[in-house]
């Protein structure tokens, strides 16, 4: 049941806002509003009532002037303030689109309204975007079970399309006026935005004399997604799992193995690692694990373009890019964003935190990578070995983190166009033909687990992804001591290098069995892992 004031808010937050002010300090009442909608809305039954604004339910199918919430990408913070009218000539705020709204011209407008210069305020203008190439069950997770994805779906054509890193025809971004001075966003960071849907003019890109509508949100506040997303409770979450959790591992491993890697249940291993692996430091760096699955072999279907890693991942993973290189791709698209007559065109590598992006090179046939292919290159292997991406702008750039998990096919026994920590190579007993009809399915002929096993494989990955593993000093003394008999036995040298990936990947493999503290039984078999991985390589 709805409460009488959480819906009259939801349907009309100006009369509220209007309501609650009575003359106090404009700048001042900013932070009474966020604090009253924020109380109003933050529990988890009320903040589900308030329509989301997402690819299924685009601004067209919401009523102007009511209040969203926005899970969204910050894609470009480089648009100078704005100027508003804080208190308008009848006394209320005009914070939150109210004054704009109240001057909206008529047919029988003929005066412009007076201005009080003293009473005009600054407000933030920073692009979001609609989360690239978010999953379908993750955005249903965040629409909440009071909206569902509409059965016919809303046709919506975003104005600048170019500011969207996702090629998806339903992504979109909004304008979003920010009246918290305190409130510093930076580009990639994914934030849920709630507040006031409106919309602007915008002069049209094709036709001269046409204008667009541009939506936009007059945020009332803001809240980081772990505190929005229903099912992020981990206590919650590991309590939906059995007892043994290798048994849900095992069957996760079979189904990545058997549906998308010709069985390759080692090769399946390596990927569910990589799937929890996140920056933990940046100093000292302690960076996602970097993966190239080899000896992948091309398509026996040239049309057949996506392999079927792809959507399985989509199936398990709340963010996942597929970029299938070309030189088309690499000499005329932006890997990078890049500014175009002083507005920040989104590259594909403006990616949320936390997003896989996976790179195929089956496309990639004889010819001349330009000079710009080359900038795309070496921006794409930036980002897989320091997970930074540089915005480019006419005469300087500036380096943003990222916080990315790189997984690169190739049909080699390495990449040719970028370097990974790791290089797996596949091994089936499929023949080729059979390999290649495996590894590049339909995706109406993957065959999937019931929705039951599969939210609980989601549940094992969120859990397992946000362990924290810890290190005893007695194992830590341990793997201290084997690492310098290693060093004195070895006939090449085993290095500090190796000693890090090794550590990174037994801290991933105890994460995936669910043990809080690495033991000296894991950090075995995260070395062993590690060494056939070498040896199958030579």
């Amino acid at each position: 049941m709805v409460s009488t004031v959480l819906l009259d808010t939801l349907q009309d937050p100006s009369k509220e806002i209007n309501g609650l002010y009575s003359g106090q300090n404009p700048d001042e009442f900013i932070t009474t509003v966020e604090q009253h909608f924020k109380q109003l809305l933050s529990p988890h039954d009320a903040f589900y009532q308030i329509p989301p604004l997402s690819s299924s339910h685009p601004p067209i199918a919401h009523r102007q002037r009511g209040l969203v919430r926005f899970e969204a990408m910050v894609q470009d913070t480089s648009a100078s303030p704005e100027v508003y009218l804080g208190i308008m000539e009848n006394g209320s705020h005009g914070g939150w689109g109210i004054y704009e709204h109240t001057i909206r011209p008529t047919d029988s407008d003929t005066d412009e309204p007076t201005l009080d210069y003293n009473q005009l305020r600054e407000r933030s203008s920073v692009w979001a975007v609609t989360i690239p190439s978010q999953t379908k069950w993750s955005e249903d997770e965040f629409n909440g079970t009071d909206f569902p994805t509409p059965t016919q779906h809303n046709e919506y054509t975003c104005p600048r399309k170019y500011k969207n890193p996702s090629s998806d025809s339903s992504a979109f971004g909004v304008s979003l006026k920010l009246y918290q001075t305190d409130l510093s966003l930076k580009p990639g960071e994914v934030k849920t935005f709630v507040g006031i849907l409106d919309e602007e003019d915008l002069a049209s890109e094709v036709e001269e004399d046409e204008v667009q509508k541009l939506p936009v949100i007059h945020v009332v506040f803001t809240l980081d997604v772990a505190s929005t997303t229903a099912a992020f409770d981990l206590k919650a979450l590991r309590d939906t799992l059995p007892d043994d959790i290798s048994i849900t591992r095992q069957e996760l491993l079979q189904w990545i193995a058997d549906e998308g890697l010709g069985g390759d249940t080692v090769a399946a291993e390596w990927v569910l690692l990589l799937s929890l692996s996140k920056v933990q430091s940046r100093t000292p760096p302690m960076l996602p694990l970097s993966m190239t699955l080899a000896a992948f072999v091309d398509p026996v279907d040239k049309e057949a373009e996506e392999p079927t890693i792809v959507p399985i991942l989509r199936q398990l993973l709340s963010a996942v890019s597929f970029m299938p290189l070309s030189l088309e791709r690499l000499n005329k698209t932006f890997f990078l964003p890049t500014s175009v007559d002083e507005d920040v065109h989104a590259g594909f590598l403006q990616q949320s935190i936390g997003s896989c992006v996976i790179v195929s090179e089956s496309g990639i046939k004889e010819g001349k990578v330009t000079e710009k292919g080359l900038r795309n290159l070496d921006a794409l292997q930036s980002a897989i070995a320091t997970q930074t991406i540089s915005y480019v702008f006419p005469y300087s750039s500036y380096a943003f983190p990222v916080d990315l998990m790189f997984l690169v096919l190739t049909r080699g026994r390495k990449s040719a166009f970028v370097k990974t920590e790791l290089v797996i190579p596949l091994q089936s007993t499929l023949p080729p033909d059979q390999l290649a009809r495996v590894l590049y399915k339909q995706e109406g002929n993957i065959r999937l687990p019931e929705e039951s096993r599969l939210k609980a494989f989601r549940n094992y990955l969120k859990t397992s992804r946000e362990l924290k593993v810890s290190l005893s000093n007695e194992v830590g003394k341990y793997i201290e001591d084997e690492f310098v008999r290693r060093r004195q036995e070895s006939t090449s040298t085993t290095s500090s290098e190796d000693l890090a990936r090794e550590m990174t990947i037994a801290k991933l493999l105890s994460a995936s069995r669910h043990e809080s503290e690495l033991t000296k039984e894991t950090w075995k078999a995260a070395v062993e892992m590690d060494q056939q991985r070498q040896m199958a390589t030579k």
